[in-house]
């Protein structure tokens, strides 16, 4: 397989005398992955998320990319979209990043905002959303322009069950095109029927990292749930 991104050995330390916020953290990412990373808070998930998408640096360990970094959507916990401009704006700049061209900006923003609610919202300013239109619009300039890898922290939070679908059915779409995406979410029974693999991390170290459906069967009883399929792993753990 010809991977997308491969982690080695990830570790990151904040300060010395203190447990690494991530351990050793070995992934590999292909096309048409769509894999959701499950923890407690504090487990080293943004961490994680952070060094594969080069906001922050390992104290050892590497990321080695085989796209170009313009090629990766990238939408972390905190925000980050430009406040004074237009929604259409703020989704244009991805675009512009990935596939530059008027013509072909203007069609892939209409696309985006069709896919994620946004149409009559397009015009509205950054400062003027709601905490779920501001992340939608947040999701929007990241899966804009049709990037082949996408990291995505808590891309679900703020959004109302019809935006999770939104989000969840895009991702789908472009799974079918052999796009992969990396994304932790609460919502971790929706989100279950989604993706294709499961990695569960806990203080930092990777506890699984299996099929969706094999994760799912770790347990005693079958759920659709990674959330209790997670906490039976942990409880197993040495």
């Amino acid at each position: 397989m010809s991977w997308l991104i491969t982690a080695t050995g990830l570790t990151k330390e904040y300060r010395k005398g203190i447990a690494p916020a991530v351990a050793d953290v070995s992934l590999a990412i292909g096309p048409g992955e769509v894999i959701a990373v499950v923890g407690h808070n504090g487990a080293g998930k943004s961490t994680l998320f952070d060094l594969l998408g080069g906001l922050s640096r390992p104290t050892r360990g590497s990321v080695e990319l085989n796209v170009a970094r313009q090629d990766i959507g990238w939408c972390p916990q905190r925000e980050i979209v430009d406040w004074s401009l237009t929604v259409r704006q703020n989704i244009a700049l991805g675009v512009e990043l990935r596939k530059p061209g008027r013509r072909r900006t203007a069609g892939a923003v209409e696309e985006i905002a069709a896919s994620l609610g946004l149409e009559s919202l397009l015009a509205r300013t950054a400062e003027t959303l709601s905490g779920g239109e501001l992340r939608r619009t947040q999701i929007g300039r990241a899966m804009a322009g049709d990037p082949r890898l996408m990291i995505l922290d808590e891309p679900t939070t703020g959004l109302d069950p019809e935006g999770m679908s939104k989000v969840f059915g895009h991702l789908a779409a472009r799974r079918a095109d052999g796009a992969s995406a990396i994304i932790s979410t609460h919502e971790t029974s929706r989100f279950s029927k989604h993706c294709t693999r499961v990695i569960a991390l806990a203080e930092g170290q990777v506890l699984a990292d299996l099929p969706v459906e094999e994760f799912l069967l770790s347990g005693k009883a079958r759920t659709d749930d990674l959330w209790e399929a997670y906490m039976h792993i942990r409880q197993e753990s040495p």
